[in-house]
């Protein structure tokens, strides 16, 4: 896990001060190593460089006036080693031509296997990393080699073997678990980088905020669209998952080089069989991502999905089927917290860590380390978030580094994949639209009796969306985003500034993807819009930022390209929701692996915080910090903003009073910390 940087000027010298300072804003991605290259592409030629923290190589220093200095390109790279720890895994790295050069973050789990592929086509190979897989799988096979990879990435290659041809090509794993943000200029060239932050430095004046994302995110917290590749910045923006993209001459095009198809993985087969299937994509999925030269452990909530990778983790070490760095013993990571409620979890982590020869390491999050660490989270997450269970997650991060551990495991994607968050409504309404009318009733009594909910509104929400015709059901979702955008839009913005996210709702030409576009004609529709665009996407985001923030590889099983195509396909289209359980195939499938009183827990919906708590105490220490100024001053109302810090300071406050309250902070702090205009 790494941060890289890149940046053509097309044709004019690149200020290397700049891009050196762009890619060192990422040091905390990787403090391993530092390094750099110069080329200048009508000549097809390039040079490494190195730094202050540069290990183990003797090169030039990048300040060096003879090191090409009409060079038009540059790749810089930050290193977090994981495999062969040694000066063979400096980036950039490059052919044994120097025609293909590349800068790789993430890890691609597969690379012993693609690598045994490449050797008997005759390929040796100088180190026992999985960068240097990639960078000869795509001399090999080109851009097709990304269906070959398994794992998490965000990649640029520069390729000057032609002028012909594209001369830098980057991509995005299929989920987006990696960021590659990226920037053009009116002349033609083109700027990437790992994280947002590192793209500001290249522009002498400041960044336009986007003004529908500030607006929609200060008045209800939606996020941009990922699948529209949109960010909280106009000039900014962010590689979609599952996208390539390749510039050649002052022109990049990007293209999708993956999708999550309506049926999957296709696999058609009966119950049992589909549960097996999925037991052993699990166990791969997890077993793979236990590669590493470097201690690993487990994150643990204490609900389904982490409580079953840390049971597969210690299947896996039990049965001798990994050789993994664990020091010994596996060690899970949670926060917990001095105060009981829904939120603490730490009767259900020790039920699980009982049973296993495991180490149990624990963060209590608490209002004055929020106080004390905001400016830095806001900065480290590069765009605004909505609740403090970014801060817990935080706090777990800087748990993992303090006990030496470099690569955690982690349960993002499952509630996405498997309808944790309980869609019941799209699956009435689906059931009833096929006709299926007494087993809609029989799910609905489940549901009751199983998990305690009380699913009679969505169903009868579902029967009657299920009688209206899509364009009505589209019509109403548009005004009911108008209407619910205006209610929320006049407790916090200053007038005038809703109009910029009227007119985008209001636009016909807004993107499908957006909520009011679609219609979600299925519980696998409904899905596949949190995989790929608006769920998923976001705690990806925090999971990674916070990881890196202390030098943390974090991983997520449940991402594998394979579980996420599998889980779309018809075997598994009838089993998430089942007897009314959610998630009731994965909870089969990991039958075993933590005692039956977590797997099947009715009470868990996500990660909780003691929120009232935490914000009460962020402002009391920090509310004097908060009055709006500068760009934040420009969204948001002085009046309400202090009725709603008010209110929010107040005992008994609503959850919605309470995340105005903390959203205005997040934006302010954000506003202050980046060169907005």
């Amino acid at each position: 896990m790494c941060g890289i940087f890149g940046w053509i000027t097309s044709g004019r010298p690149v200020e290397r001060a700049r891009g050196v300072q762009a890619t060192n804003l990422m040091r905390h991605r990787g403090p391993d190593d530092e390094g750099y290259l110069f080329g200048n592409l009508a000549r097809g030629e390039a040079l490494l460089a190195g730094g202050e923290e540069t290990n183990g190589l003797h090169l030039p220093h990048w300040r060096g006036e003879a090191l090409l200095p009409d060079a038009d390109v540059m790749l810089g790279f930050r290193r977090l080693s994981i495999h062969d720890l040694s000066a063979a895994g400096h980036q950039p790295m490059g052919t044994p031509d120097g025609k293909l050069w590349i800068v790789f973050n993430g890890e691609v789990y597969n690379f012993p296997e693609l690598r045994a592929e490449l050797e008997q086509s005759g390929i040796a190979f100088r180190s026992r990393t999985d960068t240097e897989i990639i960078l000869r799988a795509y001399e090999q096979w080109g851009p097709e080699c990304l269906h070959r990879f398994n794992g998490m990435w965000g990649l640029a290659i520069l390729d000057l073997r032609q002028q012909d041809r594209p001369q830098l090509f980057l991509s995005r794993d299929r989920c987006g678990v990696k960021p590659l943000f990226y920037a053009t200029d009116s002349q033609g060239g083109v700027a990437f980088a790992s994280e947002m932050k590192s793209l500001l430095p290249l522009r002498a004046g400041k960044w336009k905020v986007n003004e529908v994302a500030a607006a929609n995110f200060l008045a209800w917290g939606r996020y941009p669209s990922a699948r529209a590749g949109d960010t909280f910045l106009n000039d900014v923006r962010l590689l979609p998952p599952g996208c390539c993209a390749e510039w050649s001459g002052g022109d990049l095009k990007i293209r999708r080089w993956w999708d999550l198809k309506p049926d999957g993985d296709g696999t058609r087969c009966g119950e049992t069989e589909a549960v097996e299937k999925l037991r052993f994509l699990f166990e791969d999925a997890v077993k793979l991502r236990l590669r590493a030269d470097v201690p690993v452990g487990s994150c643990l909530s204490g609900g389904l999905d982490s409580s079953a990778i840390v049971g597969q983790v210690s299947r896996l070490l039990k049965e001798g089927r990994s050789t993994t760095n664990t020091g010994g013993t596996q060690h899970t990571f949670s926060a917990v917290y001095h105060v009981d409620g829904p939120f603490n979890e730490r009767r259900f982590i020790d039920r699980v860590l009982e049973g296993l020869p495991a180490t149990g390491h624990f963060t209590y999050p608490d209002g004055e380390r929020l106080a004390a660490d905001f400016d830095r989270l806001v900065w480290h997450q590069d765009e605004p978030f909505t609740a403090t269970t970014v801060f817990a997650q935080w706090c777990v991060m800087q748990k993992v580094r303090e006990e030496n551990v470099t690569v955690l495991l982690d349960g993002q994607a499952a509630d996405e994949l498997f309808a944790g968050y309980r869609p019941y409504r799209w699956w009435f309404r689906d059931m009833v639209r096929r006709g299926k009318l007494t087993g809609a009733l029989r799910e609905a009594k489940a549901v009751a009796r199983e998990t305690g909910d009380r699913p009679w509104k969505h169903f009868l929400r579902g029967g009657l969306m299920a009688a209206v015709p899509n364009a009505l059901v589209r019509a109403a979702t548009r005004a009911g985003y108008r209407a619910a955008f205006k209610k929320s839009a006049a407790s916090l913005l200053r007038p005038g500034k809703a109009g910029s996210v009227l007119d985008h709702i209001n636009d016909p030409q807004s993107p499908e993807s957006y909520p009011w576009r679609r219609v979600t004609e299925s519980v696998d529709d409904h899905l596949r819009g949190l995989v790929l665009d608006f769920g998923l996407p976001r705690l990806l985001r925090y999971e990674d930022r916070n990881s890196m923030a202390f030098s943390v590889e974090s991983r997520v099983p449940f991402t594998d390209y394979r579980i996420v195509e599998y889980a779309f396909s018809p075997a598994l289209r009838n089993l998430k929701l089942k007897d009314g359980w959610a998630k009731w195939c994965l909870r089969k499938a990991t039958a075993g692996l933590a005692p039956a009183d977590i797997i099947w827990r009715r009470d868990k919906m996500g990660f909780g915080t003691p929120e009232p708590m935490l914000v009460r105490h962020l402002l009391a220490e920090r509310g004097a910090d908060f009055a709006a100024e500068g760009v934040a001053a420009d969204y948001l109302a002085p009046a309400l903003v202090r009725q709603a810090m008010s209110a929010a300071a107040q005992e008994g406050a609503s959850k919605e009073i309470i995340l105005r309250a903390f959203r205005c902070m997040v934006f302010n702090s954000w506003a202050r910390q980046f060169p907005l205009a």
